[in-house]
């Protein structure tokens, strides 16, 4: 199969089964044919990851569509139908990728291959705050969004990318310090730290913390 580009988007993958994609052990799959039942288009996000693949009837690969400068009508019409799709799907399974420092977007990589887990953005009225729960108890055990440093109690209007992160209460009071650590914010500040994804603390160091808040997301924790 062959990966789409899906450029400044991200996958919102609670809209998958709605546009008609079936969940499988290593993803989502899409069928449908195309070109009057000639050829059949699949799409397929794992790892997230969009790809493709257009074949005959016979299972091989067509792929004049994708060939810049092919031409002629059924090229034509293939290369329509297949933008077609796209284009529904990016309307209604995509949303603008509202985080753009590195490590953020690392981070959310690293949750996604260690847990298979993915941001949900659940509020309309907040468009770049997202979290991501475990598929056992439904809990969050992260929070990520865009904020102004002066929220966090520094002297700074600069827009921040944060994350907030489950903690062991009596280790929040000795590693709350306002400057690398912080308490969650719009969390229970006894039990939820907020980190500035701008590199003061260490990626190894973060996941580390998500892998603790992510043990924490349990039934008989909050």
């Amino acid at each position: 199969m062959r990966e789409v580009k899906l450029k400044n988007k991200t996958v919102d993958v609670d809209r998958l089964e709605d546009f008609g994609f079936h969940k499988a052990a290593d993803g989502w799959t899409y069928e449908k044919n195309i070109c009057d039942d000639q050829l059949s288009l699949t799409l397929k996000f794992t790892g997230g990851k969009l790809f493709s693949r257009v074949e005959d009837n016979l299972g091989e690969e067509y792929i004049l569509h994708l060939v810049e400068g092919s031409s002629g009508g059924y090229v034509g019409a293939v290369r329509d139908e297949y933008e077609k799709i796209l284009s529904a799907f990016v309307e209604s399974c995509c949303v603008e990728n509202i985080f753009r420092a590195e490590l953020t977007k690392n981070l959310i990589a690293c949750v996604r291959d260690k847990y298979g887990d993915e941001l949900e953005f659940l509020w309309e009225k907040y468009p770049n705050a997202a979290i991501v729960r475990r598929k056992d108890t439904q809990k969050w055990y992260a929070l990520i969004m865009e904020i102004s440093e002066r929220k966090l109690g520094l002297d700074s209007d600069n827009m921040v990318e944060i994350l907030d992160l489950r903690g062991n209460p009596d280790e929040l009071k000795n590693l709350i310090d306002g400057e690398k650590y912080f308490a969650g914010y719009h969390m229970n500040k006894k039990s939820w730290l907020t980190i500035r994804l701008d590199g003061s603390i260490s990626f190894d160091e973060i996941c580390t913390r998500i892998d603790e808040s992510y043990r924490l997301a349990t039934k008989k924790n909050s």
